[in-house]
């Protein structure tokens, strides 16, 4: 399942400016420059300035880091100075998922990199993992209760987001501390994701806007007036689940379900028992009718 995580900043204080973020973000870009410069081929080089990426927001594309540190930066109003400024969640896809969009960015050719995309691909592969990046942020914008309020889509929000391709292992991943890798490592196969910088703040600056809020769906009553707080993280990483599959048309197995990897992580063995029992009669069931449909056909 996509899995949606809504805080983290990558090591970075979040209670200041977001340069240092959006400058990391930067890195795949950079390394697109260092093989440039080893690069004579005008073609060549025209590719791979073709592959790098740009912010995008709700409604552009190929947004300067420069204007998405200057638009979050300044998006703060009444923010004190130990207030979180911004949240930086990060939108990362399974194996199955990416090979998926990847189906339908090539048509229907085998895909196991990004370097396997034509330009034209590629920008599919991109449009299409866009598209579902400004549907994440209409979920999050709806999972805040606000629409009272105007929090309504991705669109009341001023945030940025950015594609990358590659991963690198790190020192804690097995591989490195098996010594089948070291870290710095390119991770092979398609590992494309998804980083986002949000405001605190909507685009308005009236309304304060946490995601890691310990409240999940709370109503408050302040004099006469009655509202939602609260984001509940599950309930965002299942709607986001919903919307992939229905943007991809994306036929998602019983295991790959949220609500199932979840039981199988953290339920109990009796719920871990039942799960699979339920699981396997599930696929017992769809292979009876699938072989009933095949006679059907011969006949």
């Amino acid at each position: 399942m996509p899995i949606s995580k809504p805080h983290s900043s990558l090591g970075s204080d979040n209670k200041g400016s977001c340069s240092k973020l959006a400058i990391y973000l930067e890195k795949e870009n950079e390394d697109l420059d260092k093989i440039i410069k080893k690069t004579s081929s005008t073609n060549d080089v025209y590719q791979l300035e073709s592959r790098k990426q740009g912010f995008f927001n709700d409604s552009e594309i190929n947004i300067s880091t420069i204007e998405a540190i200057s638009s979050i930066d300044n998006n703060k109003r009444k923010l004190g100075a130990n207030d979180a400024k911004y949240f930086a969640p990060t939108i990362s896809f399974s194996e199955n998922e990416l090979e998926h969009i990847a189906f339908l960015a090539s048509e229907k050719r085998e895909i196991t990199s990004v370097w396997d995309f034509n330009l034209r691909e590629l920008e599919k592969f991109n449009r299409l993992i866009r598209e579902y990046g400004r549907k994440i942020m209409d979920n999050y914008a709806l999972n805040f209760n606000r629409q009272d309020k105007g929090i309504n889509t991705g669109d009341d929000l001023v945030y940025f987001a950015k594609i990358e391709h590659f991963r690198k292992f790190k020192g804690t991943d097995k591989e490195v501390l098996d010594r089948k890798t070291i870290s710095g490592t390119y991770k092979i196969g398609l590992q494309s994701h998804i980083h986002i910088i949000v405001s605190r703040k909507d685009k308005t600056q009236r309304l304060k806007l946490s995601p890691t809020c310990n409240e999940k769906s709370t109503s408050r009553t302040i004099g006469d007036n009655e509202y939602q707080v609260g984001f509940d993280r599950v309930k965002w990483i299942n709607m986001n689940e919903k919307t992939f599959d229905e943007h991809f048309k994306y036929n998602r197995k019983e295991l790959e379900k949220f609500k199932n990897q979840n039981i199988l992580k953290n339920g109990s063995p009796q719920e871990k028992f039942e799960l699979l029992y339920q699981i396997d009669a599930i696929q017992k069931t769809k292979s009876i009718r699938s072989i009933n449909f095949n006679q059907s056909l011969k006949k």
